[in-house]
C-alpha cells in the first residue's frame, strides 16, 4: 500500500513537470505572457478575458495587432507592455507599438527551437534635402528638407535560453553556434548575405541541439 502511494506521488510529481521538445508542433497555453520567464514555463500571466481591445490576425503574415490594447482589471498598470502572446497555440512575440493607430503588434516564430526566427517590418523617417534649379543657369533658388517614411523588413533570431533577441546575421550565429564545431566551421564559408543558408543553419543547430520546455 505505501509502495503504490509512492508511485503515485511520483507519477503525478512527474507529469506536473512534463517536458516536451520546443518545435513545430509545441503548443502554448492561450493567454498573455508579461515576461520571458513566463512563456519559458508554458504559463501565461492573463487569460484573454483580462484584456481589452480588438484583435485581427494575419496568420500569412505571422502577425496579430490588437487595437486598443489595455487591461481589464484596474490594479494592473496600464503601461506594462506584454512580452508575448499565444493564439491557438502559436506564440506571437511583442514587438511593437503603433502610436499613431492606436495598436500592438505581435510576430510569429518563423523558426521554433533553441534558436528561434522572428520578421518584421520597422518604419523610420528620412530627410532628404530637396533642390529647385533655374534651367537658365543651373543655380538652385529653392530649396527645403522632405521628411519620407521608408519601411524595412528585420530579421531576429531568439535564444531561447536567455531571451536575449538579436539581429540574424553571420557574427551572431557565429558566436550562439559556438559550441558546435563543425556547423561554426561551415558558417565560416557562408556568404553573410545569404539568409537561406543562415536559416538552414539555425534549423540544423535546432535539430543537433533540442530545447524541451514545460508541457501541460
Amino acid at each position: 500500500m505505501k509502495t503504490t502511494l509512492l508511485n503515485f506521488l511520483f507519477l503525478f510529481t512527474t507529469s506536473l513537470f512534463a517536458q516536451a521538445p520546443f518545435n513545430a508542433e509545441y503548443r502554448f497555453p492561450e493567454g498573455v505572457y508579461l515576461s520571458h520567464a513566463s512563456l519559458l514555463a508554458n504559463k501565461p500571466d492573463l487569460d484573454w478575458e483580462a484584456i481589452d481591445g480588438e484583435m485581427v490576425q494575419l496568420p500569412e503574415d505571422f502577425r496579430v495587432q490588437i487595437a486598443d490594447y489595455g487591461y481589464k482589471d484596474v490594479r494592473i498598470n496600464a503601461d506594462i507592455i506584454p512580452y508575448a502572446i499565444s493564439l491557438d497555440g502559436v506564440p506571437y512575440l511583442f514587438v511593437k507599438q503603433n502610436g499613431k493607430r492606436g495598436y500592438h503588434e505581435f510576430t510569429g516564430f518563423r523558426v521554433q527551437g533553441a534558436l528561434s526566427t522572428i520578421r518584421y517590418d520597422t518604419t523610420f523617417t528620412t530627410r532628404r534635402l530637396m533642390k529647385a534649379y533655374n534651367p537658365a543657369n543651373g543655380q538652385p533658388f529653392r530649396q527645403a528638407y522632405v521628411e519620407r517614411e521608408k519601411t524595412v523588413p528585420l530579421n531576429k533570431v531568439l535564444h531561447l535560453r536567455s531571451g536575449a533577441l538579436l539581429p540574424l546575421d553571420l557574427p551572431t550565429l557565429l558566436r550562439l553556434c559556438a559550441d558546435d564545431r563543425e556547423l561554426v566551421t561551415a558558417l565560416k564559408a557562408t556568404d553573410p548575405t545569404d539568409q537561406k543558408m543562415l536559416l538552414r543553419a539555425i534549423k540544423l543547430y535546432d535539430d543537433r541541439h533540442p530545447l524541451s520546455l514545460p508541457f501541460r
